[in-house]
C-alpha cells in the first residue's frame, strides 16, 4: 500500500457499498459505470485485497469490503455534517429512531411543535420493536433500552413505571375497579423480550396472586393492547408518558391501582462524535426537555449542551 490515498476511489466505494450497485453509484455520482469499474479496481490495488464479488447479477462485500464500509460510513457523515454547516442550501435532515410505542404515542405527535421551533430542520422518524445495534447507516439518534453500546453518549430518559388505564366507556360500566374485583375484568396482557407479560410482573410486584378465572387476551405489543383498551375491551398496562396523548384527548383513563416498575429505562443516544453537530444536539436537548419524566442521571442547573454521560 502507498500513501497516495486515492479519495476519489474510496467515494465511489462508499456510493457502491451503500447501494449494492455500481449501475447506482455511477448514476448518483454522475460518472460511467466503466469508470466506477476502473476506480474499484484501483482501490483493491491501492489495499492488495478484493473488495468485492458479484453473485446471481449482484455485487456483495468481501470481509475487507464490509470493514472498509464500516469505518468509511462515519467519515463520509462528518463531511456531510461539515458541508451542511457552512452551506446554507444543503439538507439539514436528522434521523431519529425510536420504540414502537415511545414514536408513535409520543414523537409522532409533538412533531408540529418541533418543526415550528426549527422549520429548517427535516426530521426523519423511523421505528423498531426491539433493541437494535446503533449505527450512522441507521440514524443519528436513538431512543433505547441498551444502557452502553461503544462510541455513543448513552441518557437516561424516564424510568418505565407500569400504570393502569381503560377506556372512559368502559370505566363508567365497571361500578368501580379496585385489586379487589380484577378478576371480575378482563385483563389486556402485553408481551416484551426483556421483563415477559406485563400483568405477570405487575402481580408479581405487588405480591398479589393471579385468579385462576382471570379473563384475558395477550397481544405481542403493548401498541396492540393499548389500541384495544381505547376500543373498551378491558384494562391495559403502559407508561403514563407514552399515553399522555390517550389520556388528554380522553380515549383512556388512568386507574386509582397500584403501580409497578418494568425494570426497563429508556436512554437517547447519539453517537459521541457528533457532540459538536448542532442539528444533533438541537433534537436530543429538545427531547430531554420535551418528554415528561424525572430524567435520572442528568442533573438541575446543567446546560442541556452539556447533559453528557460519558459511556
Amino acid at each position: 500500500m502507498n500513501n497516495n490515498i486515492p479519495l476519489r476511489a474510496l467515494q465511489i466505494f462508499e456510493a457502491c457499498a451503500r447501494l449494492e450497485s455500481c449501475s447506482l453509484a455511477a448514476n448518483e455520482l454522475c460518472i460511467t459505470q466503466s469508470a466506477v469499474s476502473q476506480q474499484i479496481k484501483q482501490l483493491e490495488d491501492y489495499f492488495l485485497e478484493k473488495l468485492f464479488y458479484r453473485q446471481s447479477g449482484k455485487i456483495n462485500l468481501t470481509e475487507a469490503g464490509i470493514e472498509l464500509r464500516e469505518r468509511l460510513a462515519p467519515v463520509f457523515y462528518d463531511l456531510n455534517s461539515v458541508c451542511s454547516s457552512l452551506v446554507q442550501n444543503m439538507t439539514g435532515e436528522v434521523r431519529v429512531h425510536s420504540y414502537t410505542s415511545l414514536a408513535a404515542r409520543w414523537l409522532v405527535p409533538k412533531m408540529e411543535q418541533l418543526r415550528q421551533i426549527y422549520p429548517e430542520l427535516n426530521i426523519n422518524v423511523g421505528m423498531f420493536q426491539n433493541d437494535i445495534e446503533m449505527s450512522d447507516m441507521i440514524a443519528d439518534i436513538f431512543i433505547v433500552t441498551r444502557e452502553f453500546q461503544d462510541g455513543y453518549t448513552i441518557i437516561p430518559l424516564v424510568t418505565e413505571k407500569l400504570v393502569a388505564f381503560c377506556s372512559p366507556q368502559y370505566y363508567a360500566q365497571s361500578n368501580g375497579i379496585s385489586v379487589d374485583t380484577l378478576d371480575q375484568h378482563c385483563l389486556l396482557y402485553s408481551k416484551h423480550k426483556d421483563y415477559g407479560v406485563d400483568w405477570d410482573t405487575w402481580f408479581r410486584n405487588n405480591e398479589l396472586a393471579i385468579s385462576p378465572n382471570q379473563r384475558k387476551i395477550i397481544f405481542n405489543h403493548n401498541m396492540l393492547a393499548v389500541q384495544a383498551a381505547i376500543y373498551g375491551q378491558g384494562i391495559v398496562l403502559g407508561l403514563e408518558q407514552t399515553l399522555k396523548v390517550e389520556l388528554d384527548s380522553g380515549n383512556l383513563v388512568k386507574l386509582d391501582l397500584p403501580t409497578c416498575l418494568s425494570g426497563l429505562t429508556y436512554y437517547i443516544a447519539y453517537k459521541t462524535s457528533k457532540k459538536r453537530d448542532a442539528r444533533i444536539m438541537r433534537i436530543v436537548d429538545w427531547i430531554i426537555d420535551n418528554y415528561p419524566g424525572d430524567h435520572p442521571g442528568v442533573h438541575p442547573g446543567v446546560h442541556p449542551g452539556e447533559r453528557i454521560l460519558a459511556c
